[in-house]
């Protein structure tokens, strides 16, 4: 009996003790979501203090990306462009410019992640949907697309139709790699853009600025280069491409802050502002 009231008097304390440190989490939890509260109701109200409002529909949460090393790959390039080719001849012309000739048209691949796919008359393929025909290529030459809302524009005249994608990376913005897959008469004709390369080589934890230090970079950025806008309309974490001849290259995190005026760029790492291509 003893032994019984001394467990159930152990229980009782260890119960306790948990309780007690929920308890201390919770409260963390909440003095840290007021202070994250309290740093972007500053900072939006030192952006409005200077003449720029910013727009409810702004998403100010927290978020996070990983720096991403990306790489080309010869081989995997080669299966992707059989897949929408046919089987293909290469030519390596050099400067990390493959050239690809193929049962249904040709193709020109570079290390910097540009590319350009021409079909002939005789292979195009047919796009009642030209939505799903220009996923399902970019599926088949290992592109992600962004999903959602706002993920491609379309621009048609009387010969032909284009419909402009942007590039994700895991589910985020690549703000400077798009894909433009051209259509006339019912038919795909051309697919050409920049891609974010092959392979996520490598992956490295990153710690970014967060959404109080980029509303108050990009006001200083205003004031440095003369910037001219009177809302904020969007803030975004995205990712930034760029990559070397070789075929070597890297996804950065860059915050995209969307104005009334344009949209500017700041480096989530460094702080600094990006100029993208």
């Amino acid at each position: 009996m003893d032994s019984l009231k001394v467990k159930n008097f152990i229980i009782l304390v260890l119960l306790i003790v948990n309780v007690v440190l929920l308890a201390v989490v919770i409260s963390d939890r909440m003095r840290g979501d007021e202070l994250w509260d309290q740093a972007v109701d500053g900072a939006v109200s030192l952006l409005e203090a200077n003449g720029i409002a910013v727009s409810e529909d702004a998403d100010l949460s927290a978020r996070s990306l990983n720096q991403r090393g990306v790489s080309r790959s010869t081989e995997f390039e080669r299966d992707a462009i059989g897949e929408v080719l046919g089987s293909v001849n290469t030519v390596d012309r050099g400067g990390g410019i493959i050239y690809y000739d193929g049962e249904s048209g040709e193709a020109i691949f570079r290390g910097t992640g540009g590319f350009d796919i021409q079909y002939a008359a005789s292979g195009a393929p047919e796009a009642e949907d030209m939505e799903r025909t220009a996923r399902s290529i970019a599926g088949k030459l290992g592109i992600s697309l962004l999903e959602g809302e706002g993920s491609f524009t379309v621009t048609s005249s009387d010969s032909s139709t284009v419909l402009e994608f942007t590039c994700s990376s895991d589910g985020a913005r690549i703000i400077n790699c798009t894909v433009e897959f051209r259509f006339m008469l019912g038919r795909l004709y051309s697919v050409s853009g920049t891609r974010p390369l092959d392979t996520v080589a490598s992956e490295t934890q990153t710690s970014v600025i967060d959404v109080p230090t980029a509303l108050m970079r990009f006001l200083e950025l205003t004031r440095e280069k003369g910037h001219i806008c009177s809302e904020l309309r969007g803030l975004e974490l995205c990712y930034a491409f760029s990559a070397s001849a070789s075929g070597e290259g890297s996804l950065t995190p860059t915050w995209l802050v969307v104005t009334d005026t344009g949209e500017f760029y700041i480096n989530a790492i460094t702080g600094r502002e990006e100029v993208l291509a």
